[in-house]
């Protein structure tokens, strides 16, 4: 490499495979969460709601809190998909002041 090309960034493989944990397990929580309200509040795959002919406003009351709990698990996993490219930056700029250090 010449001294006008950038030193290309190298994430340490533990980190990487911690980000990696990270994710996956988010994911999985999402993932888990539907299939659960598949199995709890469905029929053949369509929405089975609870009770006996229960009027609109129990529908709405159902329906709010399996997506309130749904958007809770898919806000946790973006804030953890964020979190990892946020530490992945630092670690990018460390790299990039060390090495300007060493110059």
């Amino acid at each position: 490499m010449t001294d006008q090309e950038p030193v290309p960034f190298c994430l340490l493989a533990e980190v990487a495979e911690c980000y990696r944990y990270e994710i996956s397990g988010a994911m999985d929580s999402v993932v888990l969460y539907c299939h659960d309200v598949v199995d709890r509040h469905s029929h053949r795959r369509l929405w089975t709601p609870k009770g006996d002919h229960p009027d609109h406003r129990e529908l709405i009351t159902q329906a709010r809190a399996i997506l309130a709990k749904l958007r809770m698990v898919i806000d946790c996993a973006e804030t953890i998909a964020r979190e990892i490219e946020t530490d992945h930056q630092r670690h990018e700029t460390r790299a990039q002041h060390h090495r300007q250090a060493r110059e």
